[in-house]
């Protein structure tokens, strides 16, 4: 029964995140491309090819540094 209600809590959290962002601006979610793609690739990353980094690894590196 625990289980059952923390899936249904994450599944309506996760629902209620995706309308907020599907209804931000399409400026604002290209800006926060940009920056998270220029974090990724400056300081300690500096010598990162822009074409080889993955999504995946620009995310690591913006959660590593900001926490």
């Amino acid at each position: 029964m625990i289980f059952d209600y923390t899936y249904q809590r994450h599944k309506y959290t996760e629902r209620l995140q995706l309308w907020i962002v599907y209804r931000l601006p399409r400026w604002l979610i290209y800006w926060a491309a940009i920056r998270l793609i220029a974090h990724a690739t400056q300081g300690k990353y500096s010598k990162q090819v822009v074409p080889r980094l993955t999504a995946m690894d620009a995310l690591k590196r913006w959660s590593d540094d900001k926490h």
